[in-house]
């Protein structure tokens, strides 16, 4: 009965060993692959006819220029 027991517990532990391994060693690929998807994607850039690359276009919504600007409240500096 001993025999058995012994026998049964490392089974388990191995196991427990080899499945841990190889649970670390899948998650590792996963995560390598899913690294290499995002980089892919936020490296793609663009390059215009000249062959210039543009890594970043910021977006022109919401930005003042000199047209638009219709001016503030004129703050006399005693005041501030």
């Amino acid at each position: 009965m001993f025999k058995f027991l012994l026998i049964l517990f490392l089974i388990g532990y191995l196991f427990f060993k080899i499945g841990g391994f190889l649970f670390r060693l899948f998650l590792g690929r996963t995560a390598k692959a899913a690294q290499e998807r995002q980089y892919q994607q936020n490296n793609k850039g663009r390059k215009t006819k000249d062959g210039i690359h543009i890594d970043h276009v910021p977006n022109q919504k919401g930005k003042r220029t000199g047209g638009n600007f219709k001016g503030g409240e004129y703050v006399d500096y005693e005041d501030v």
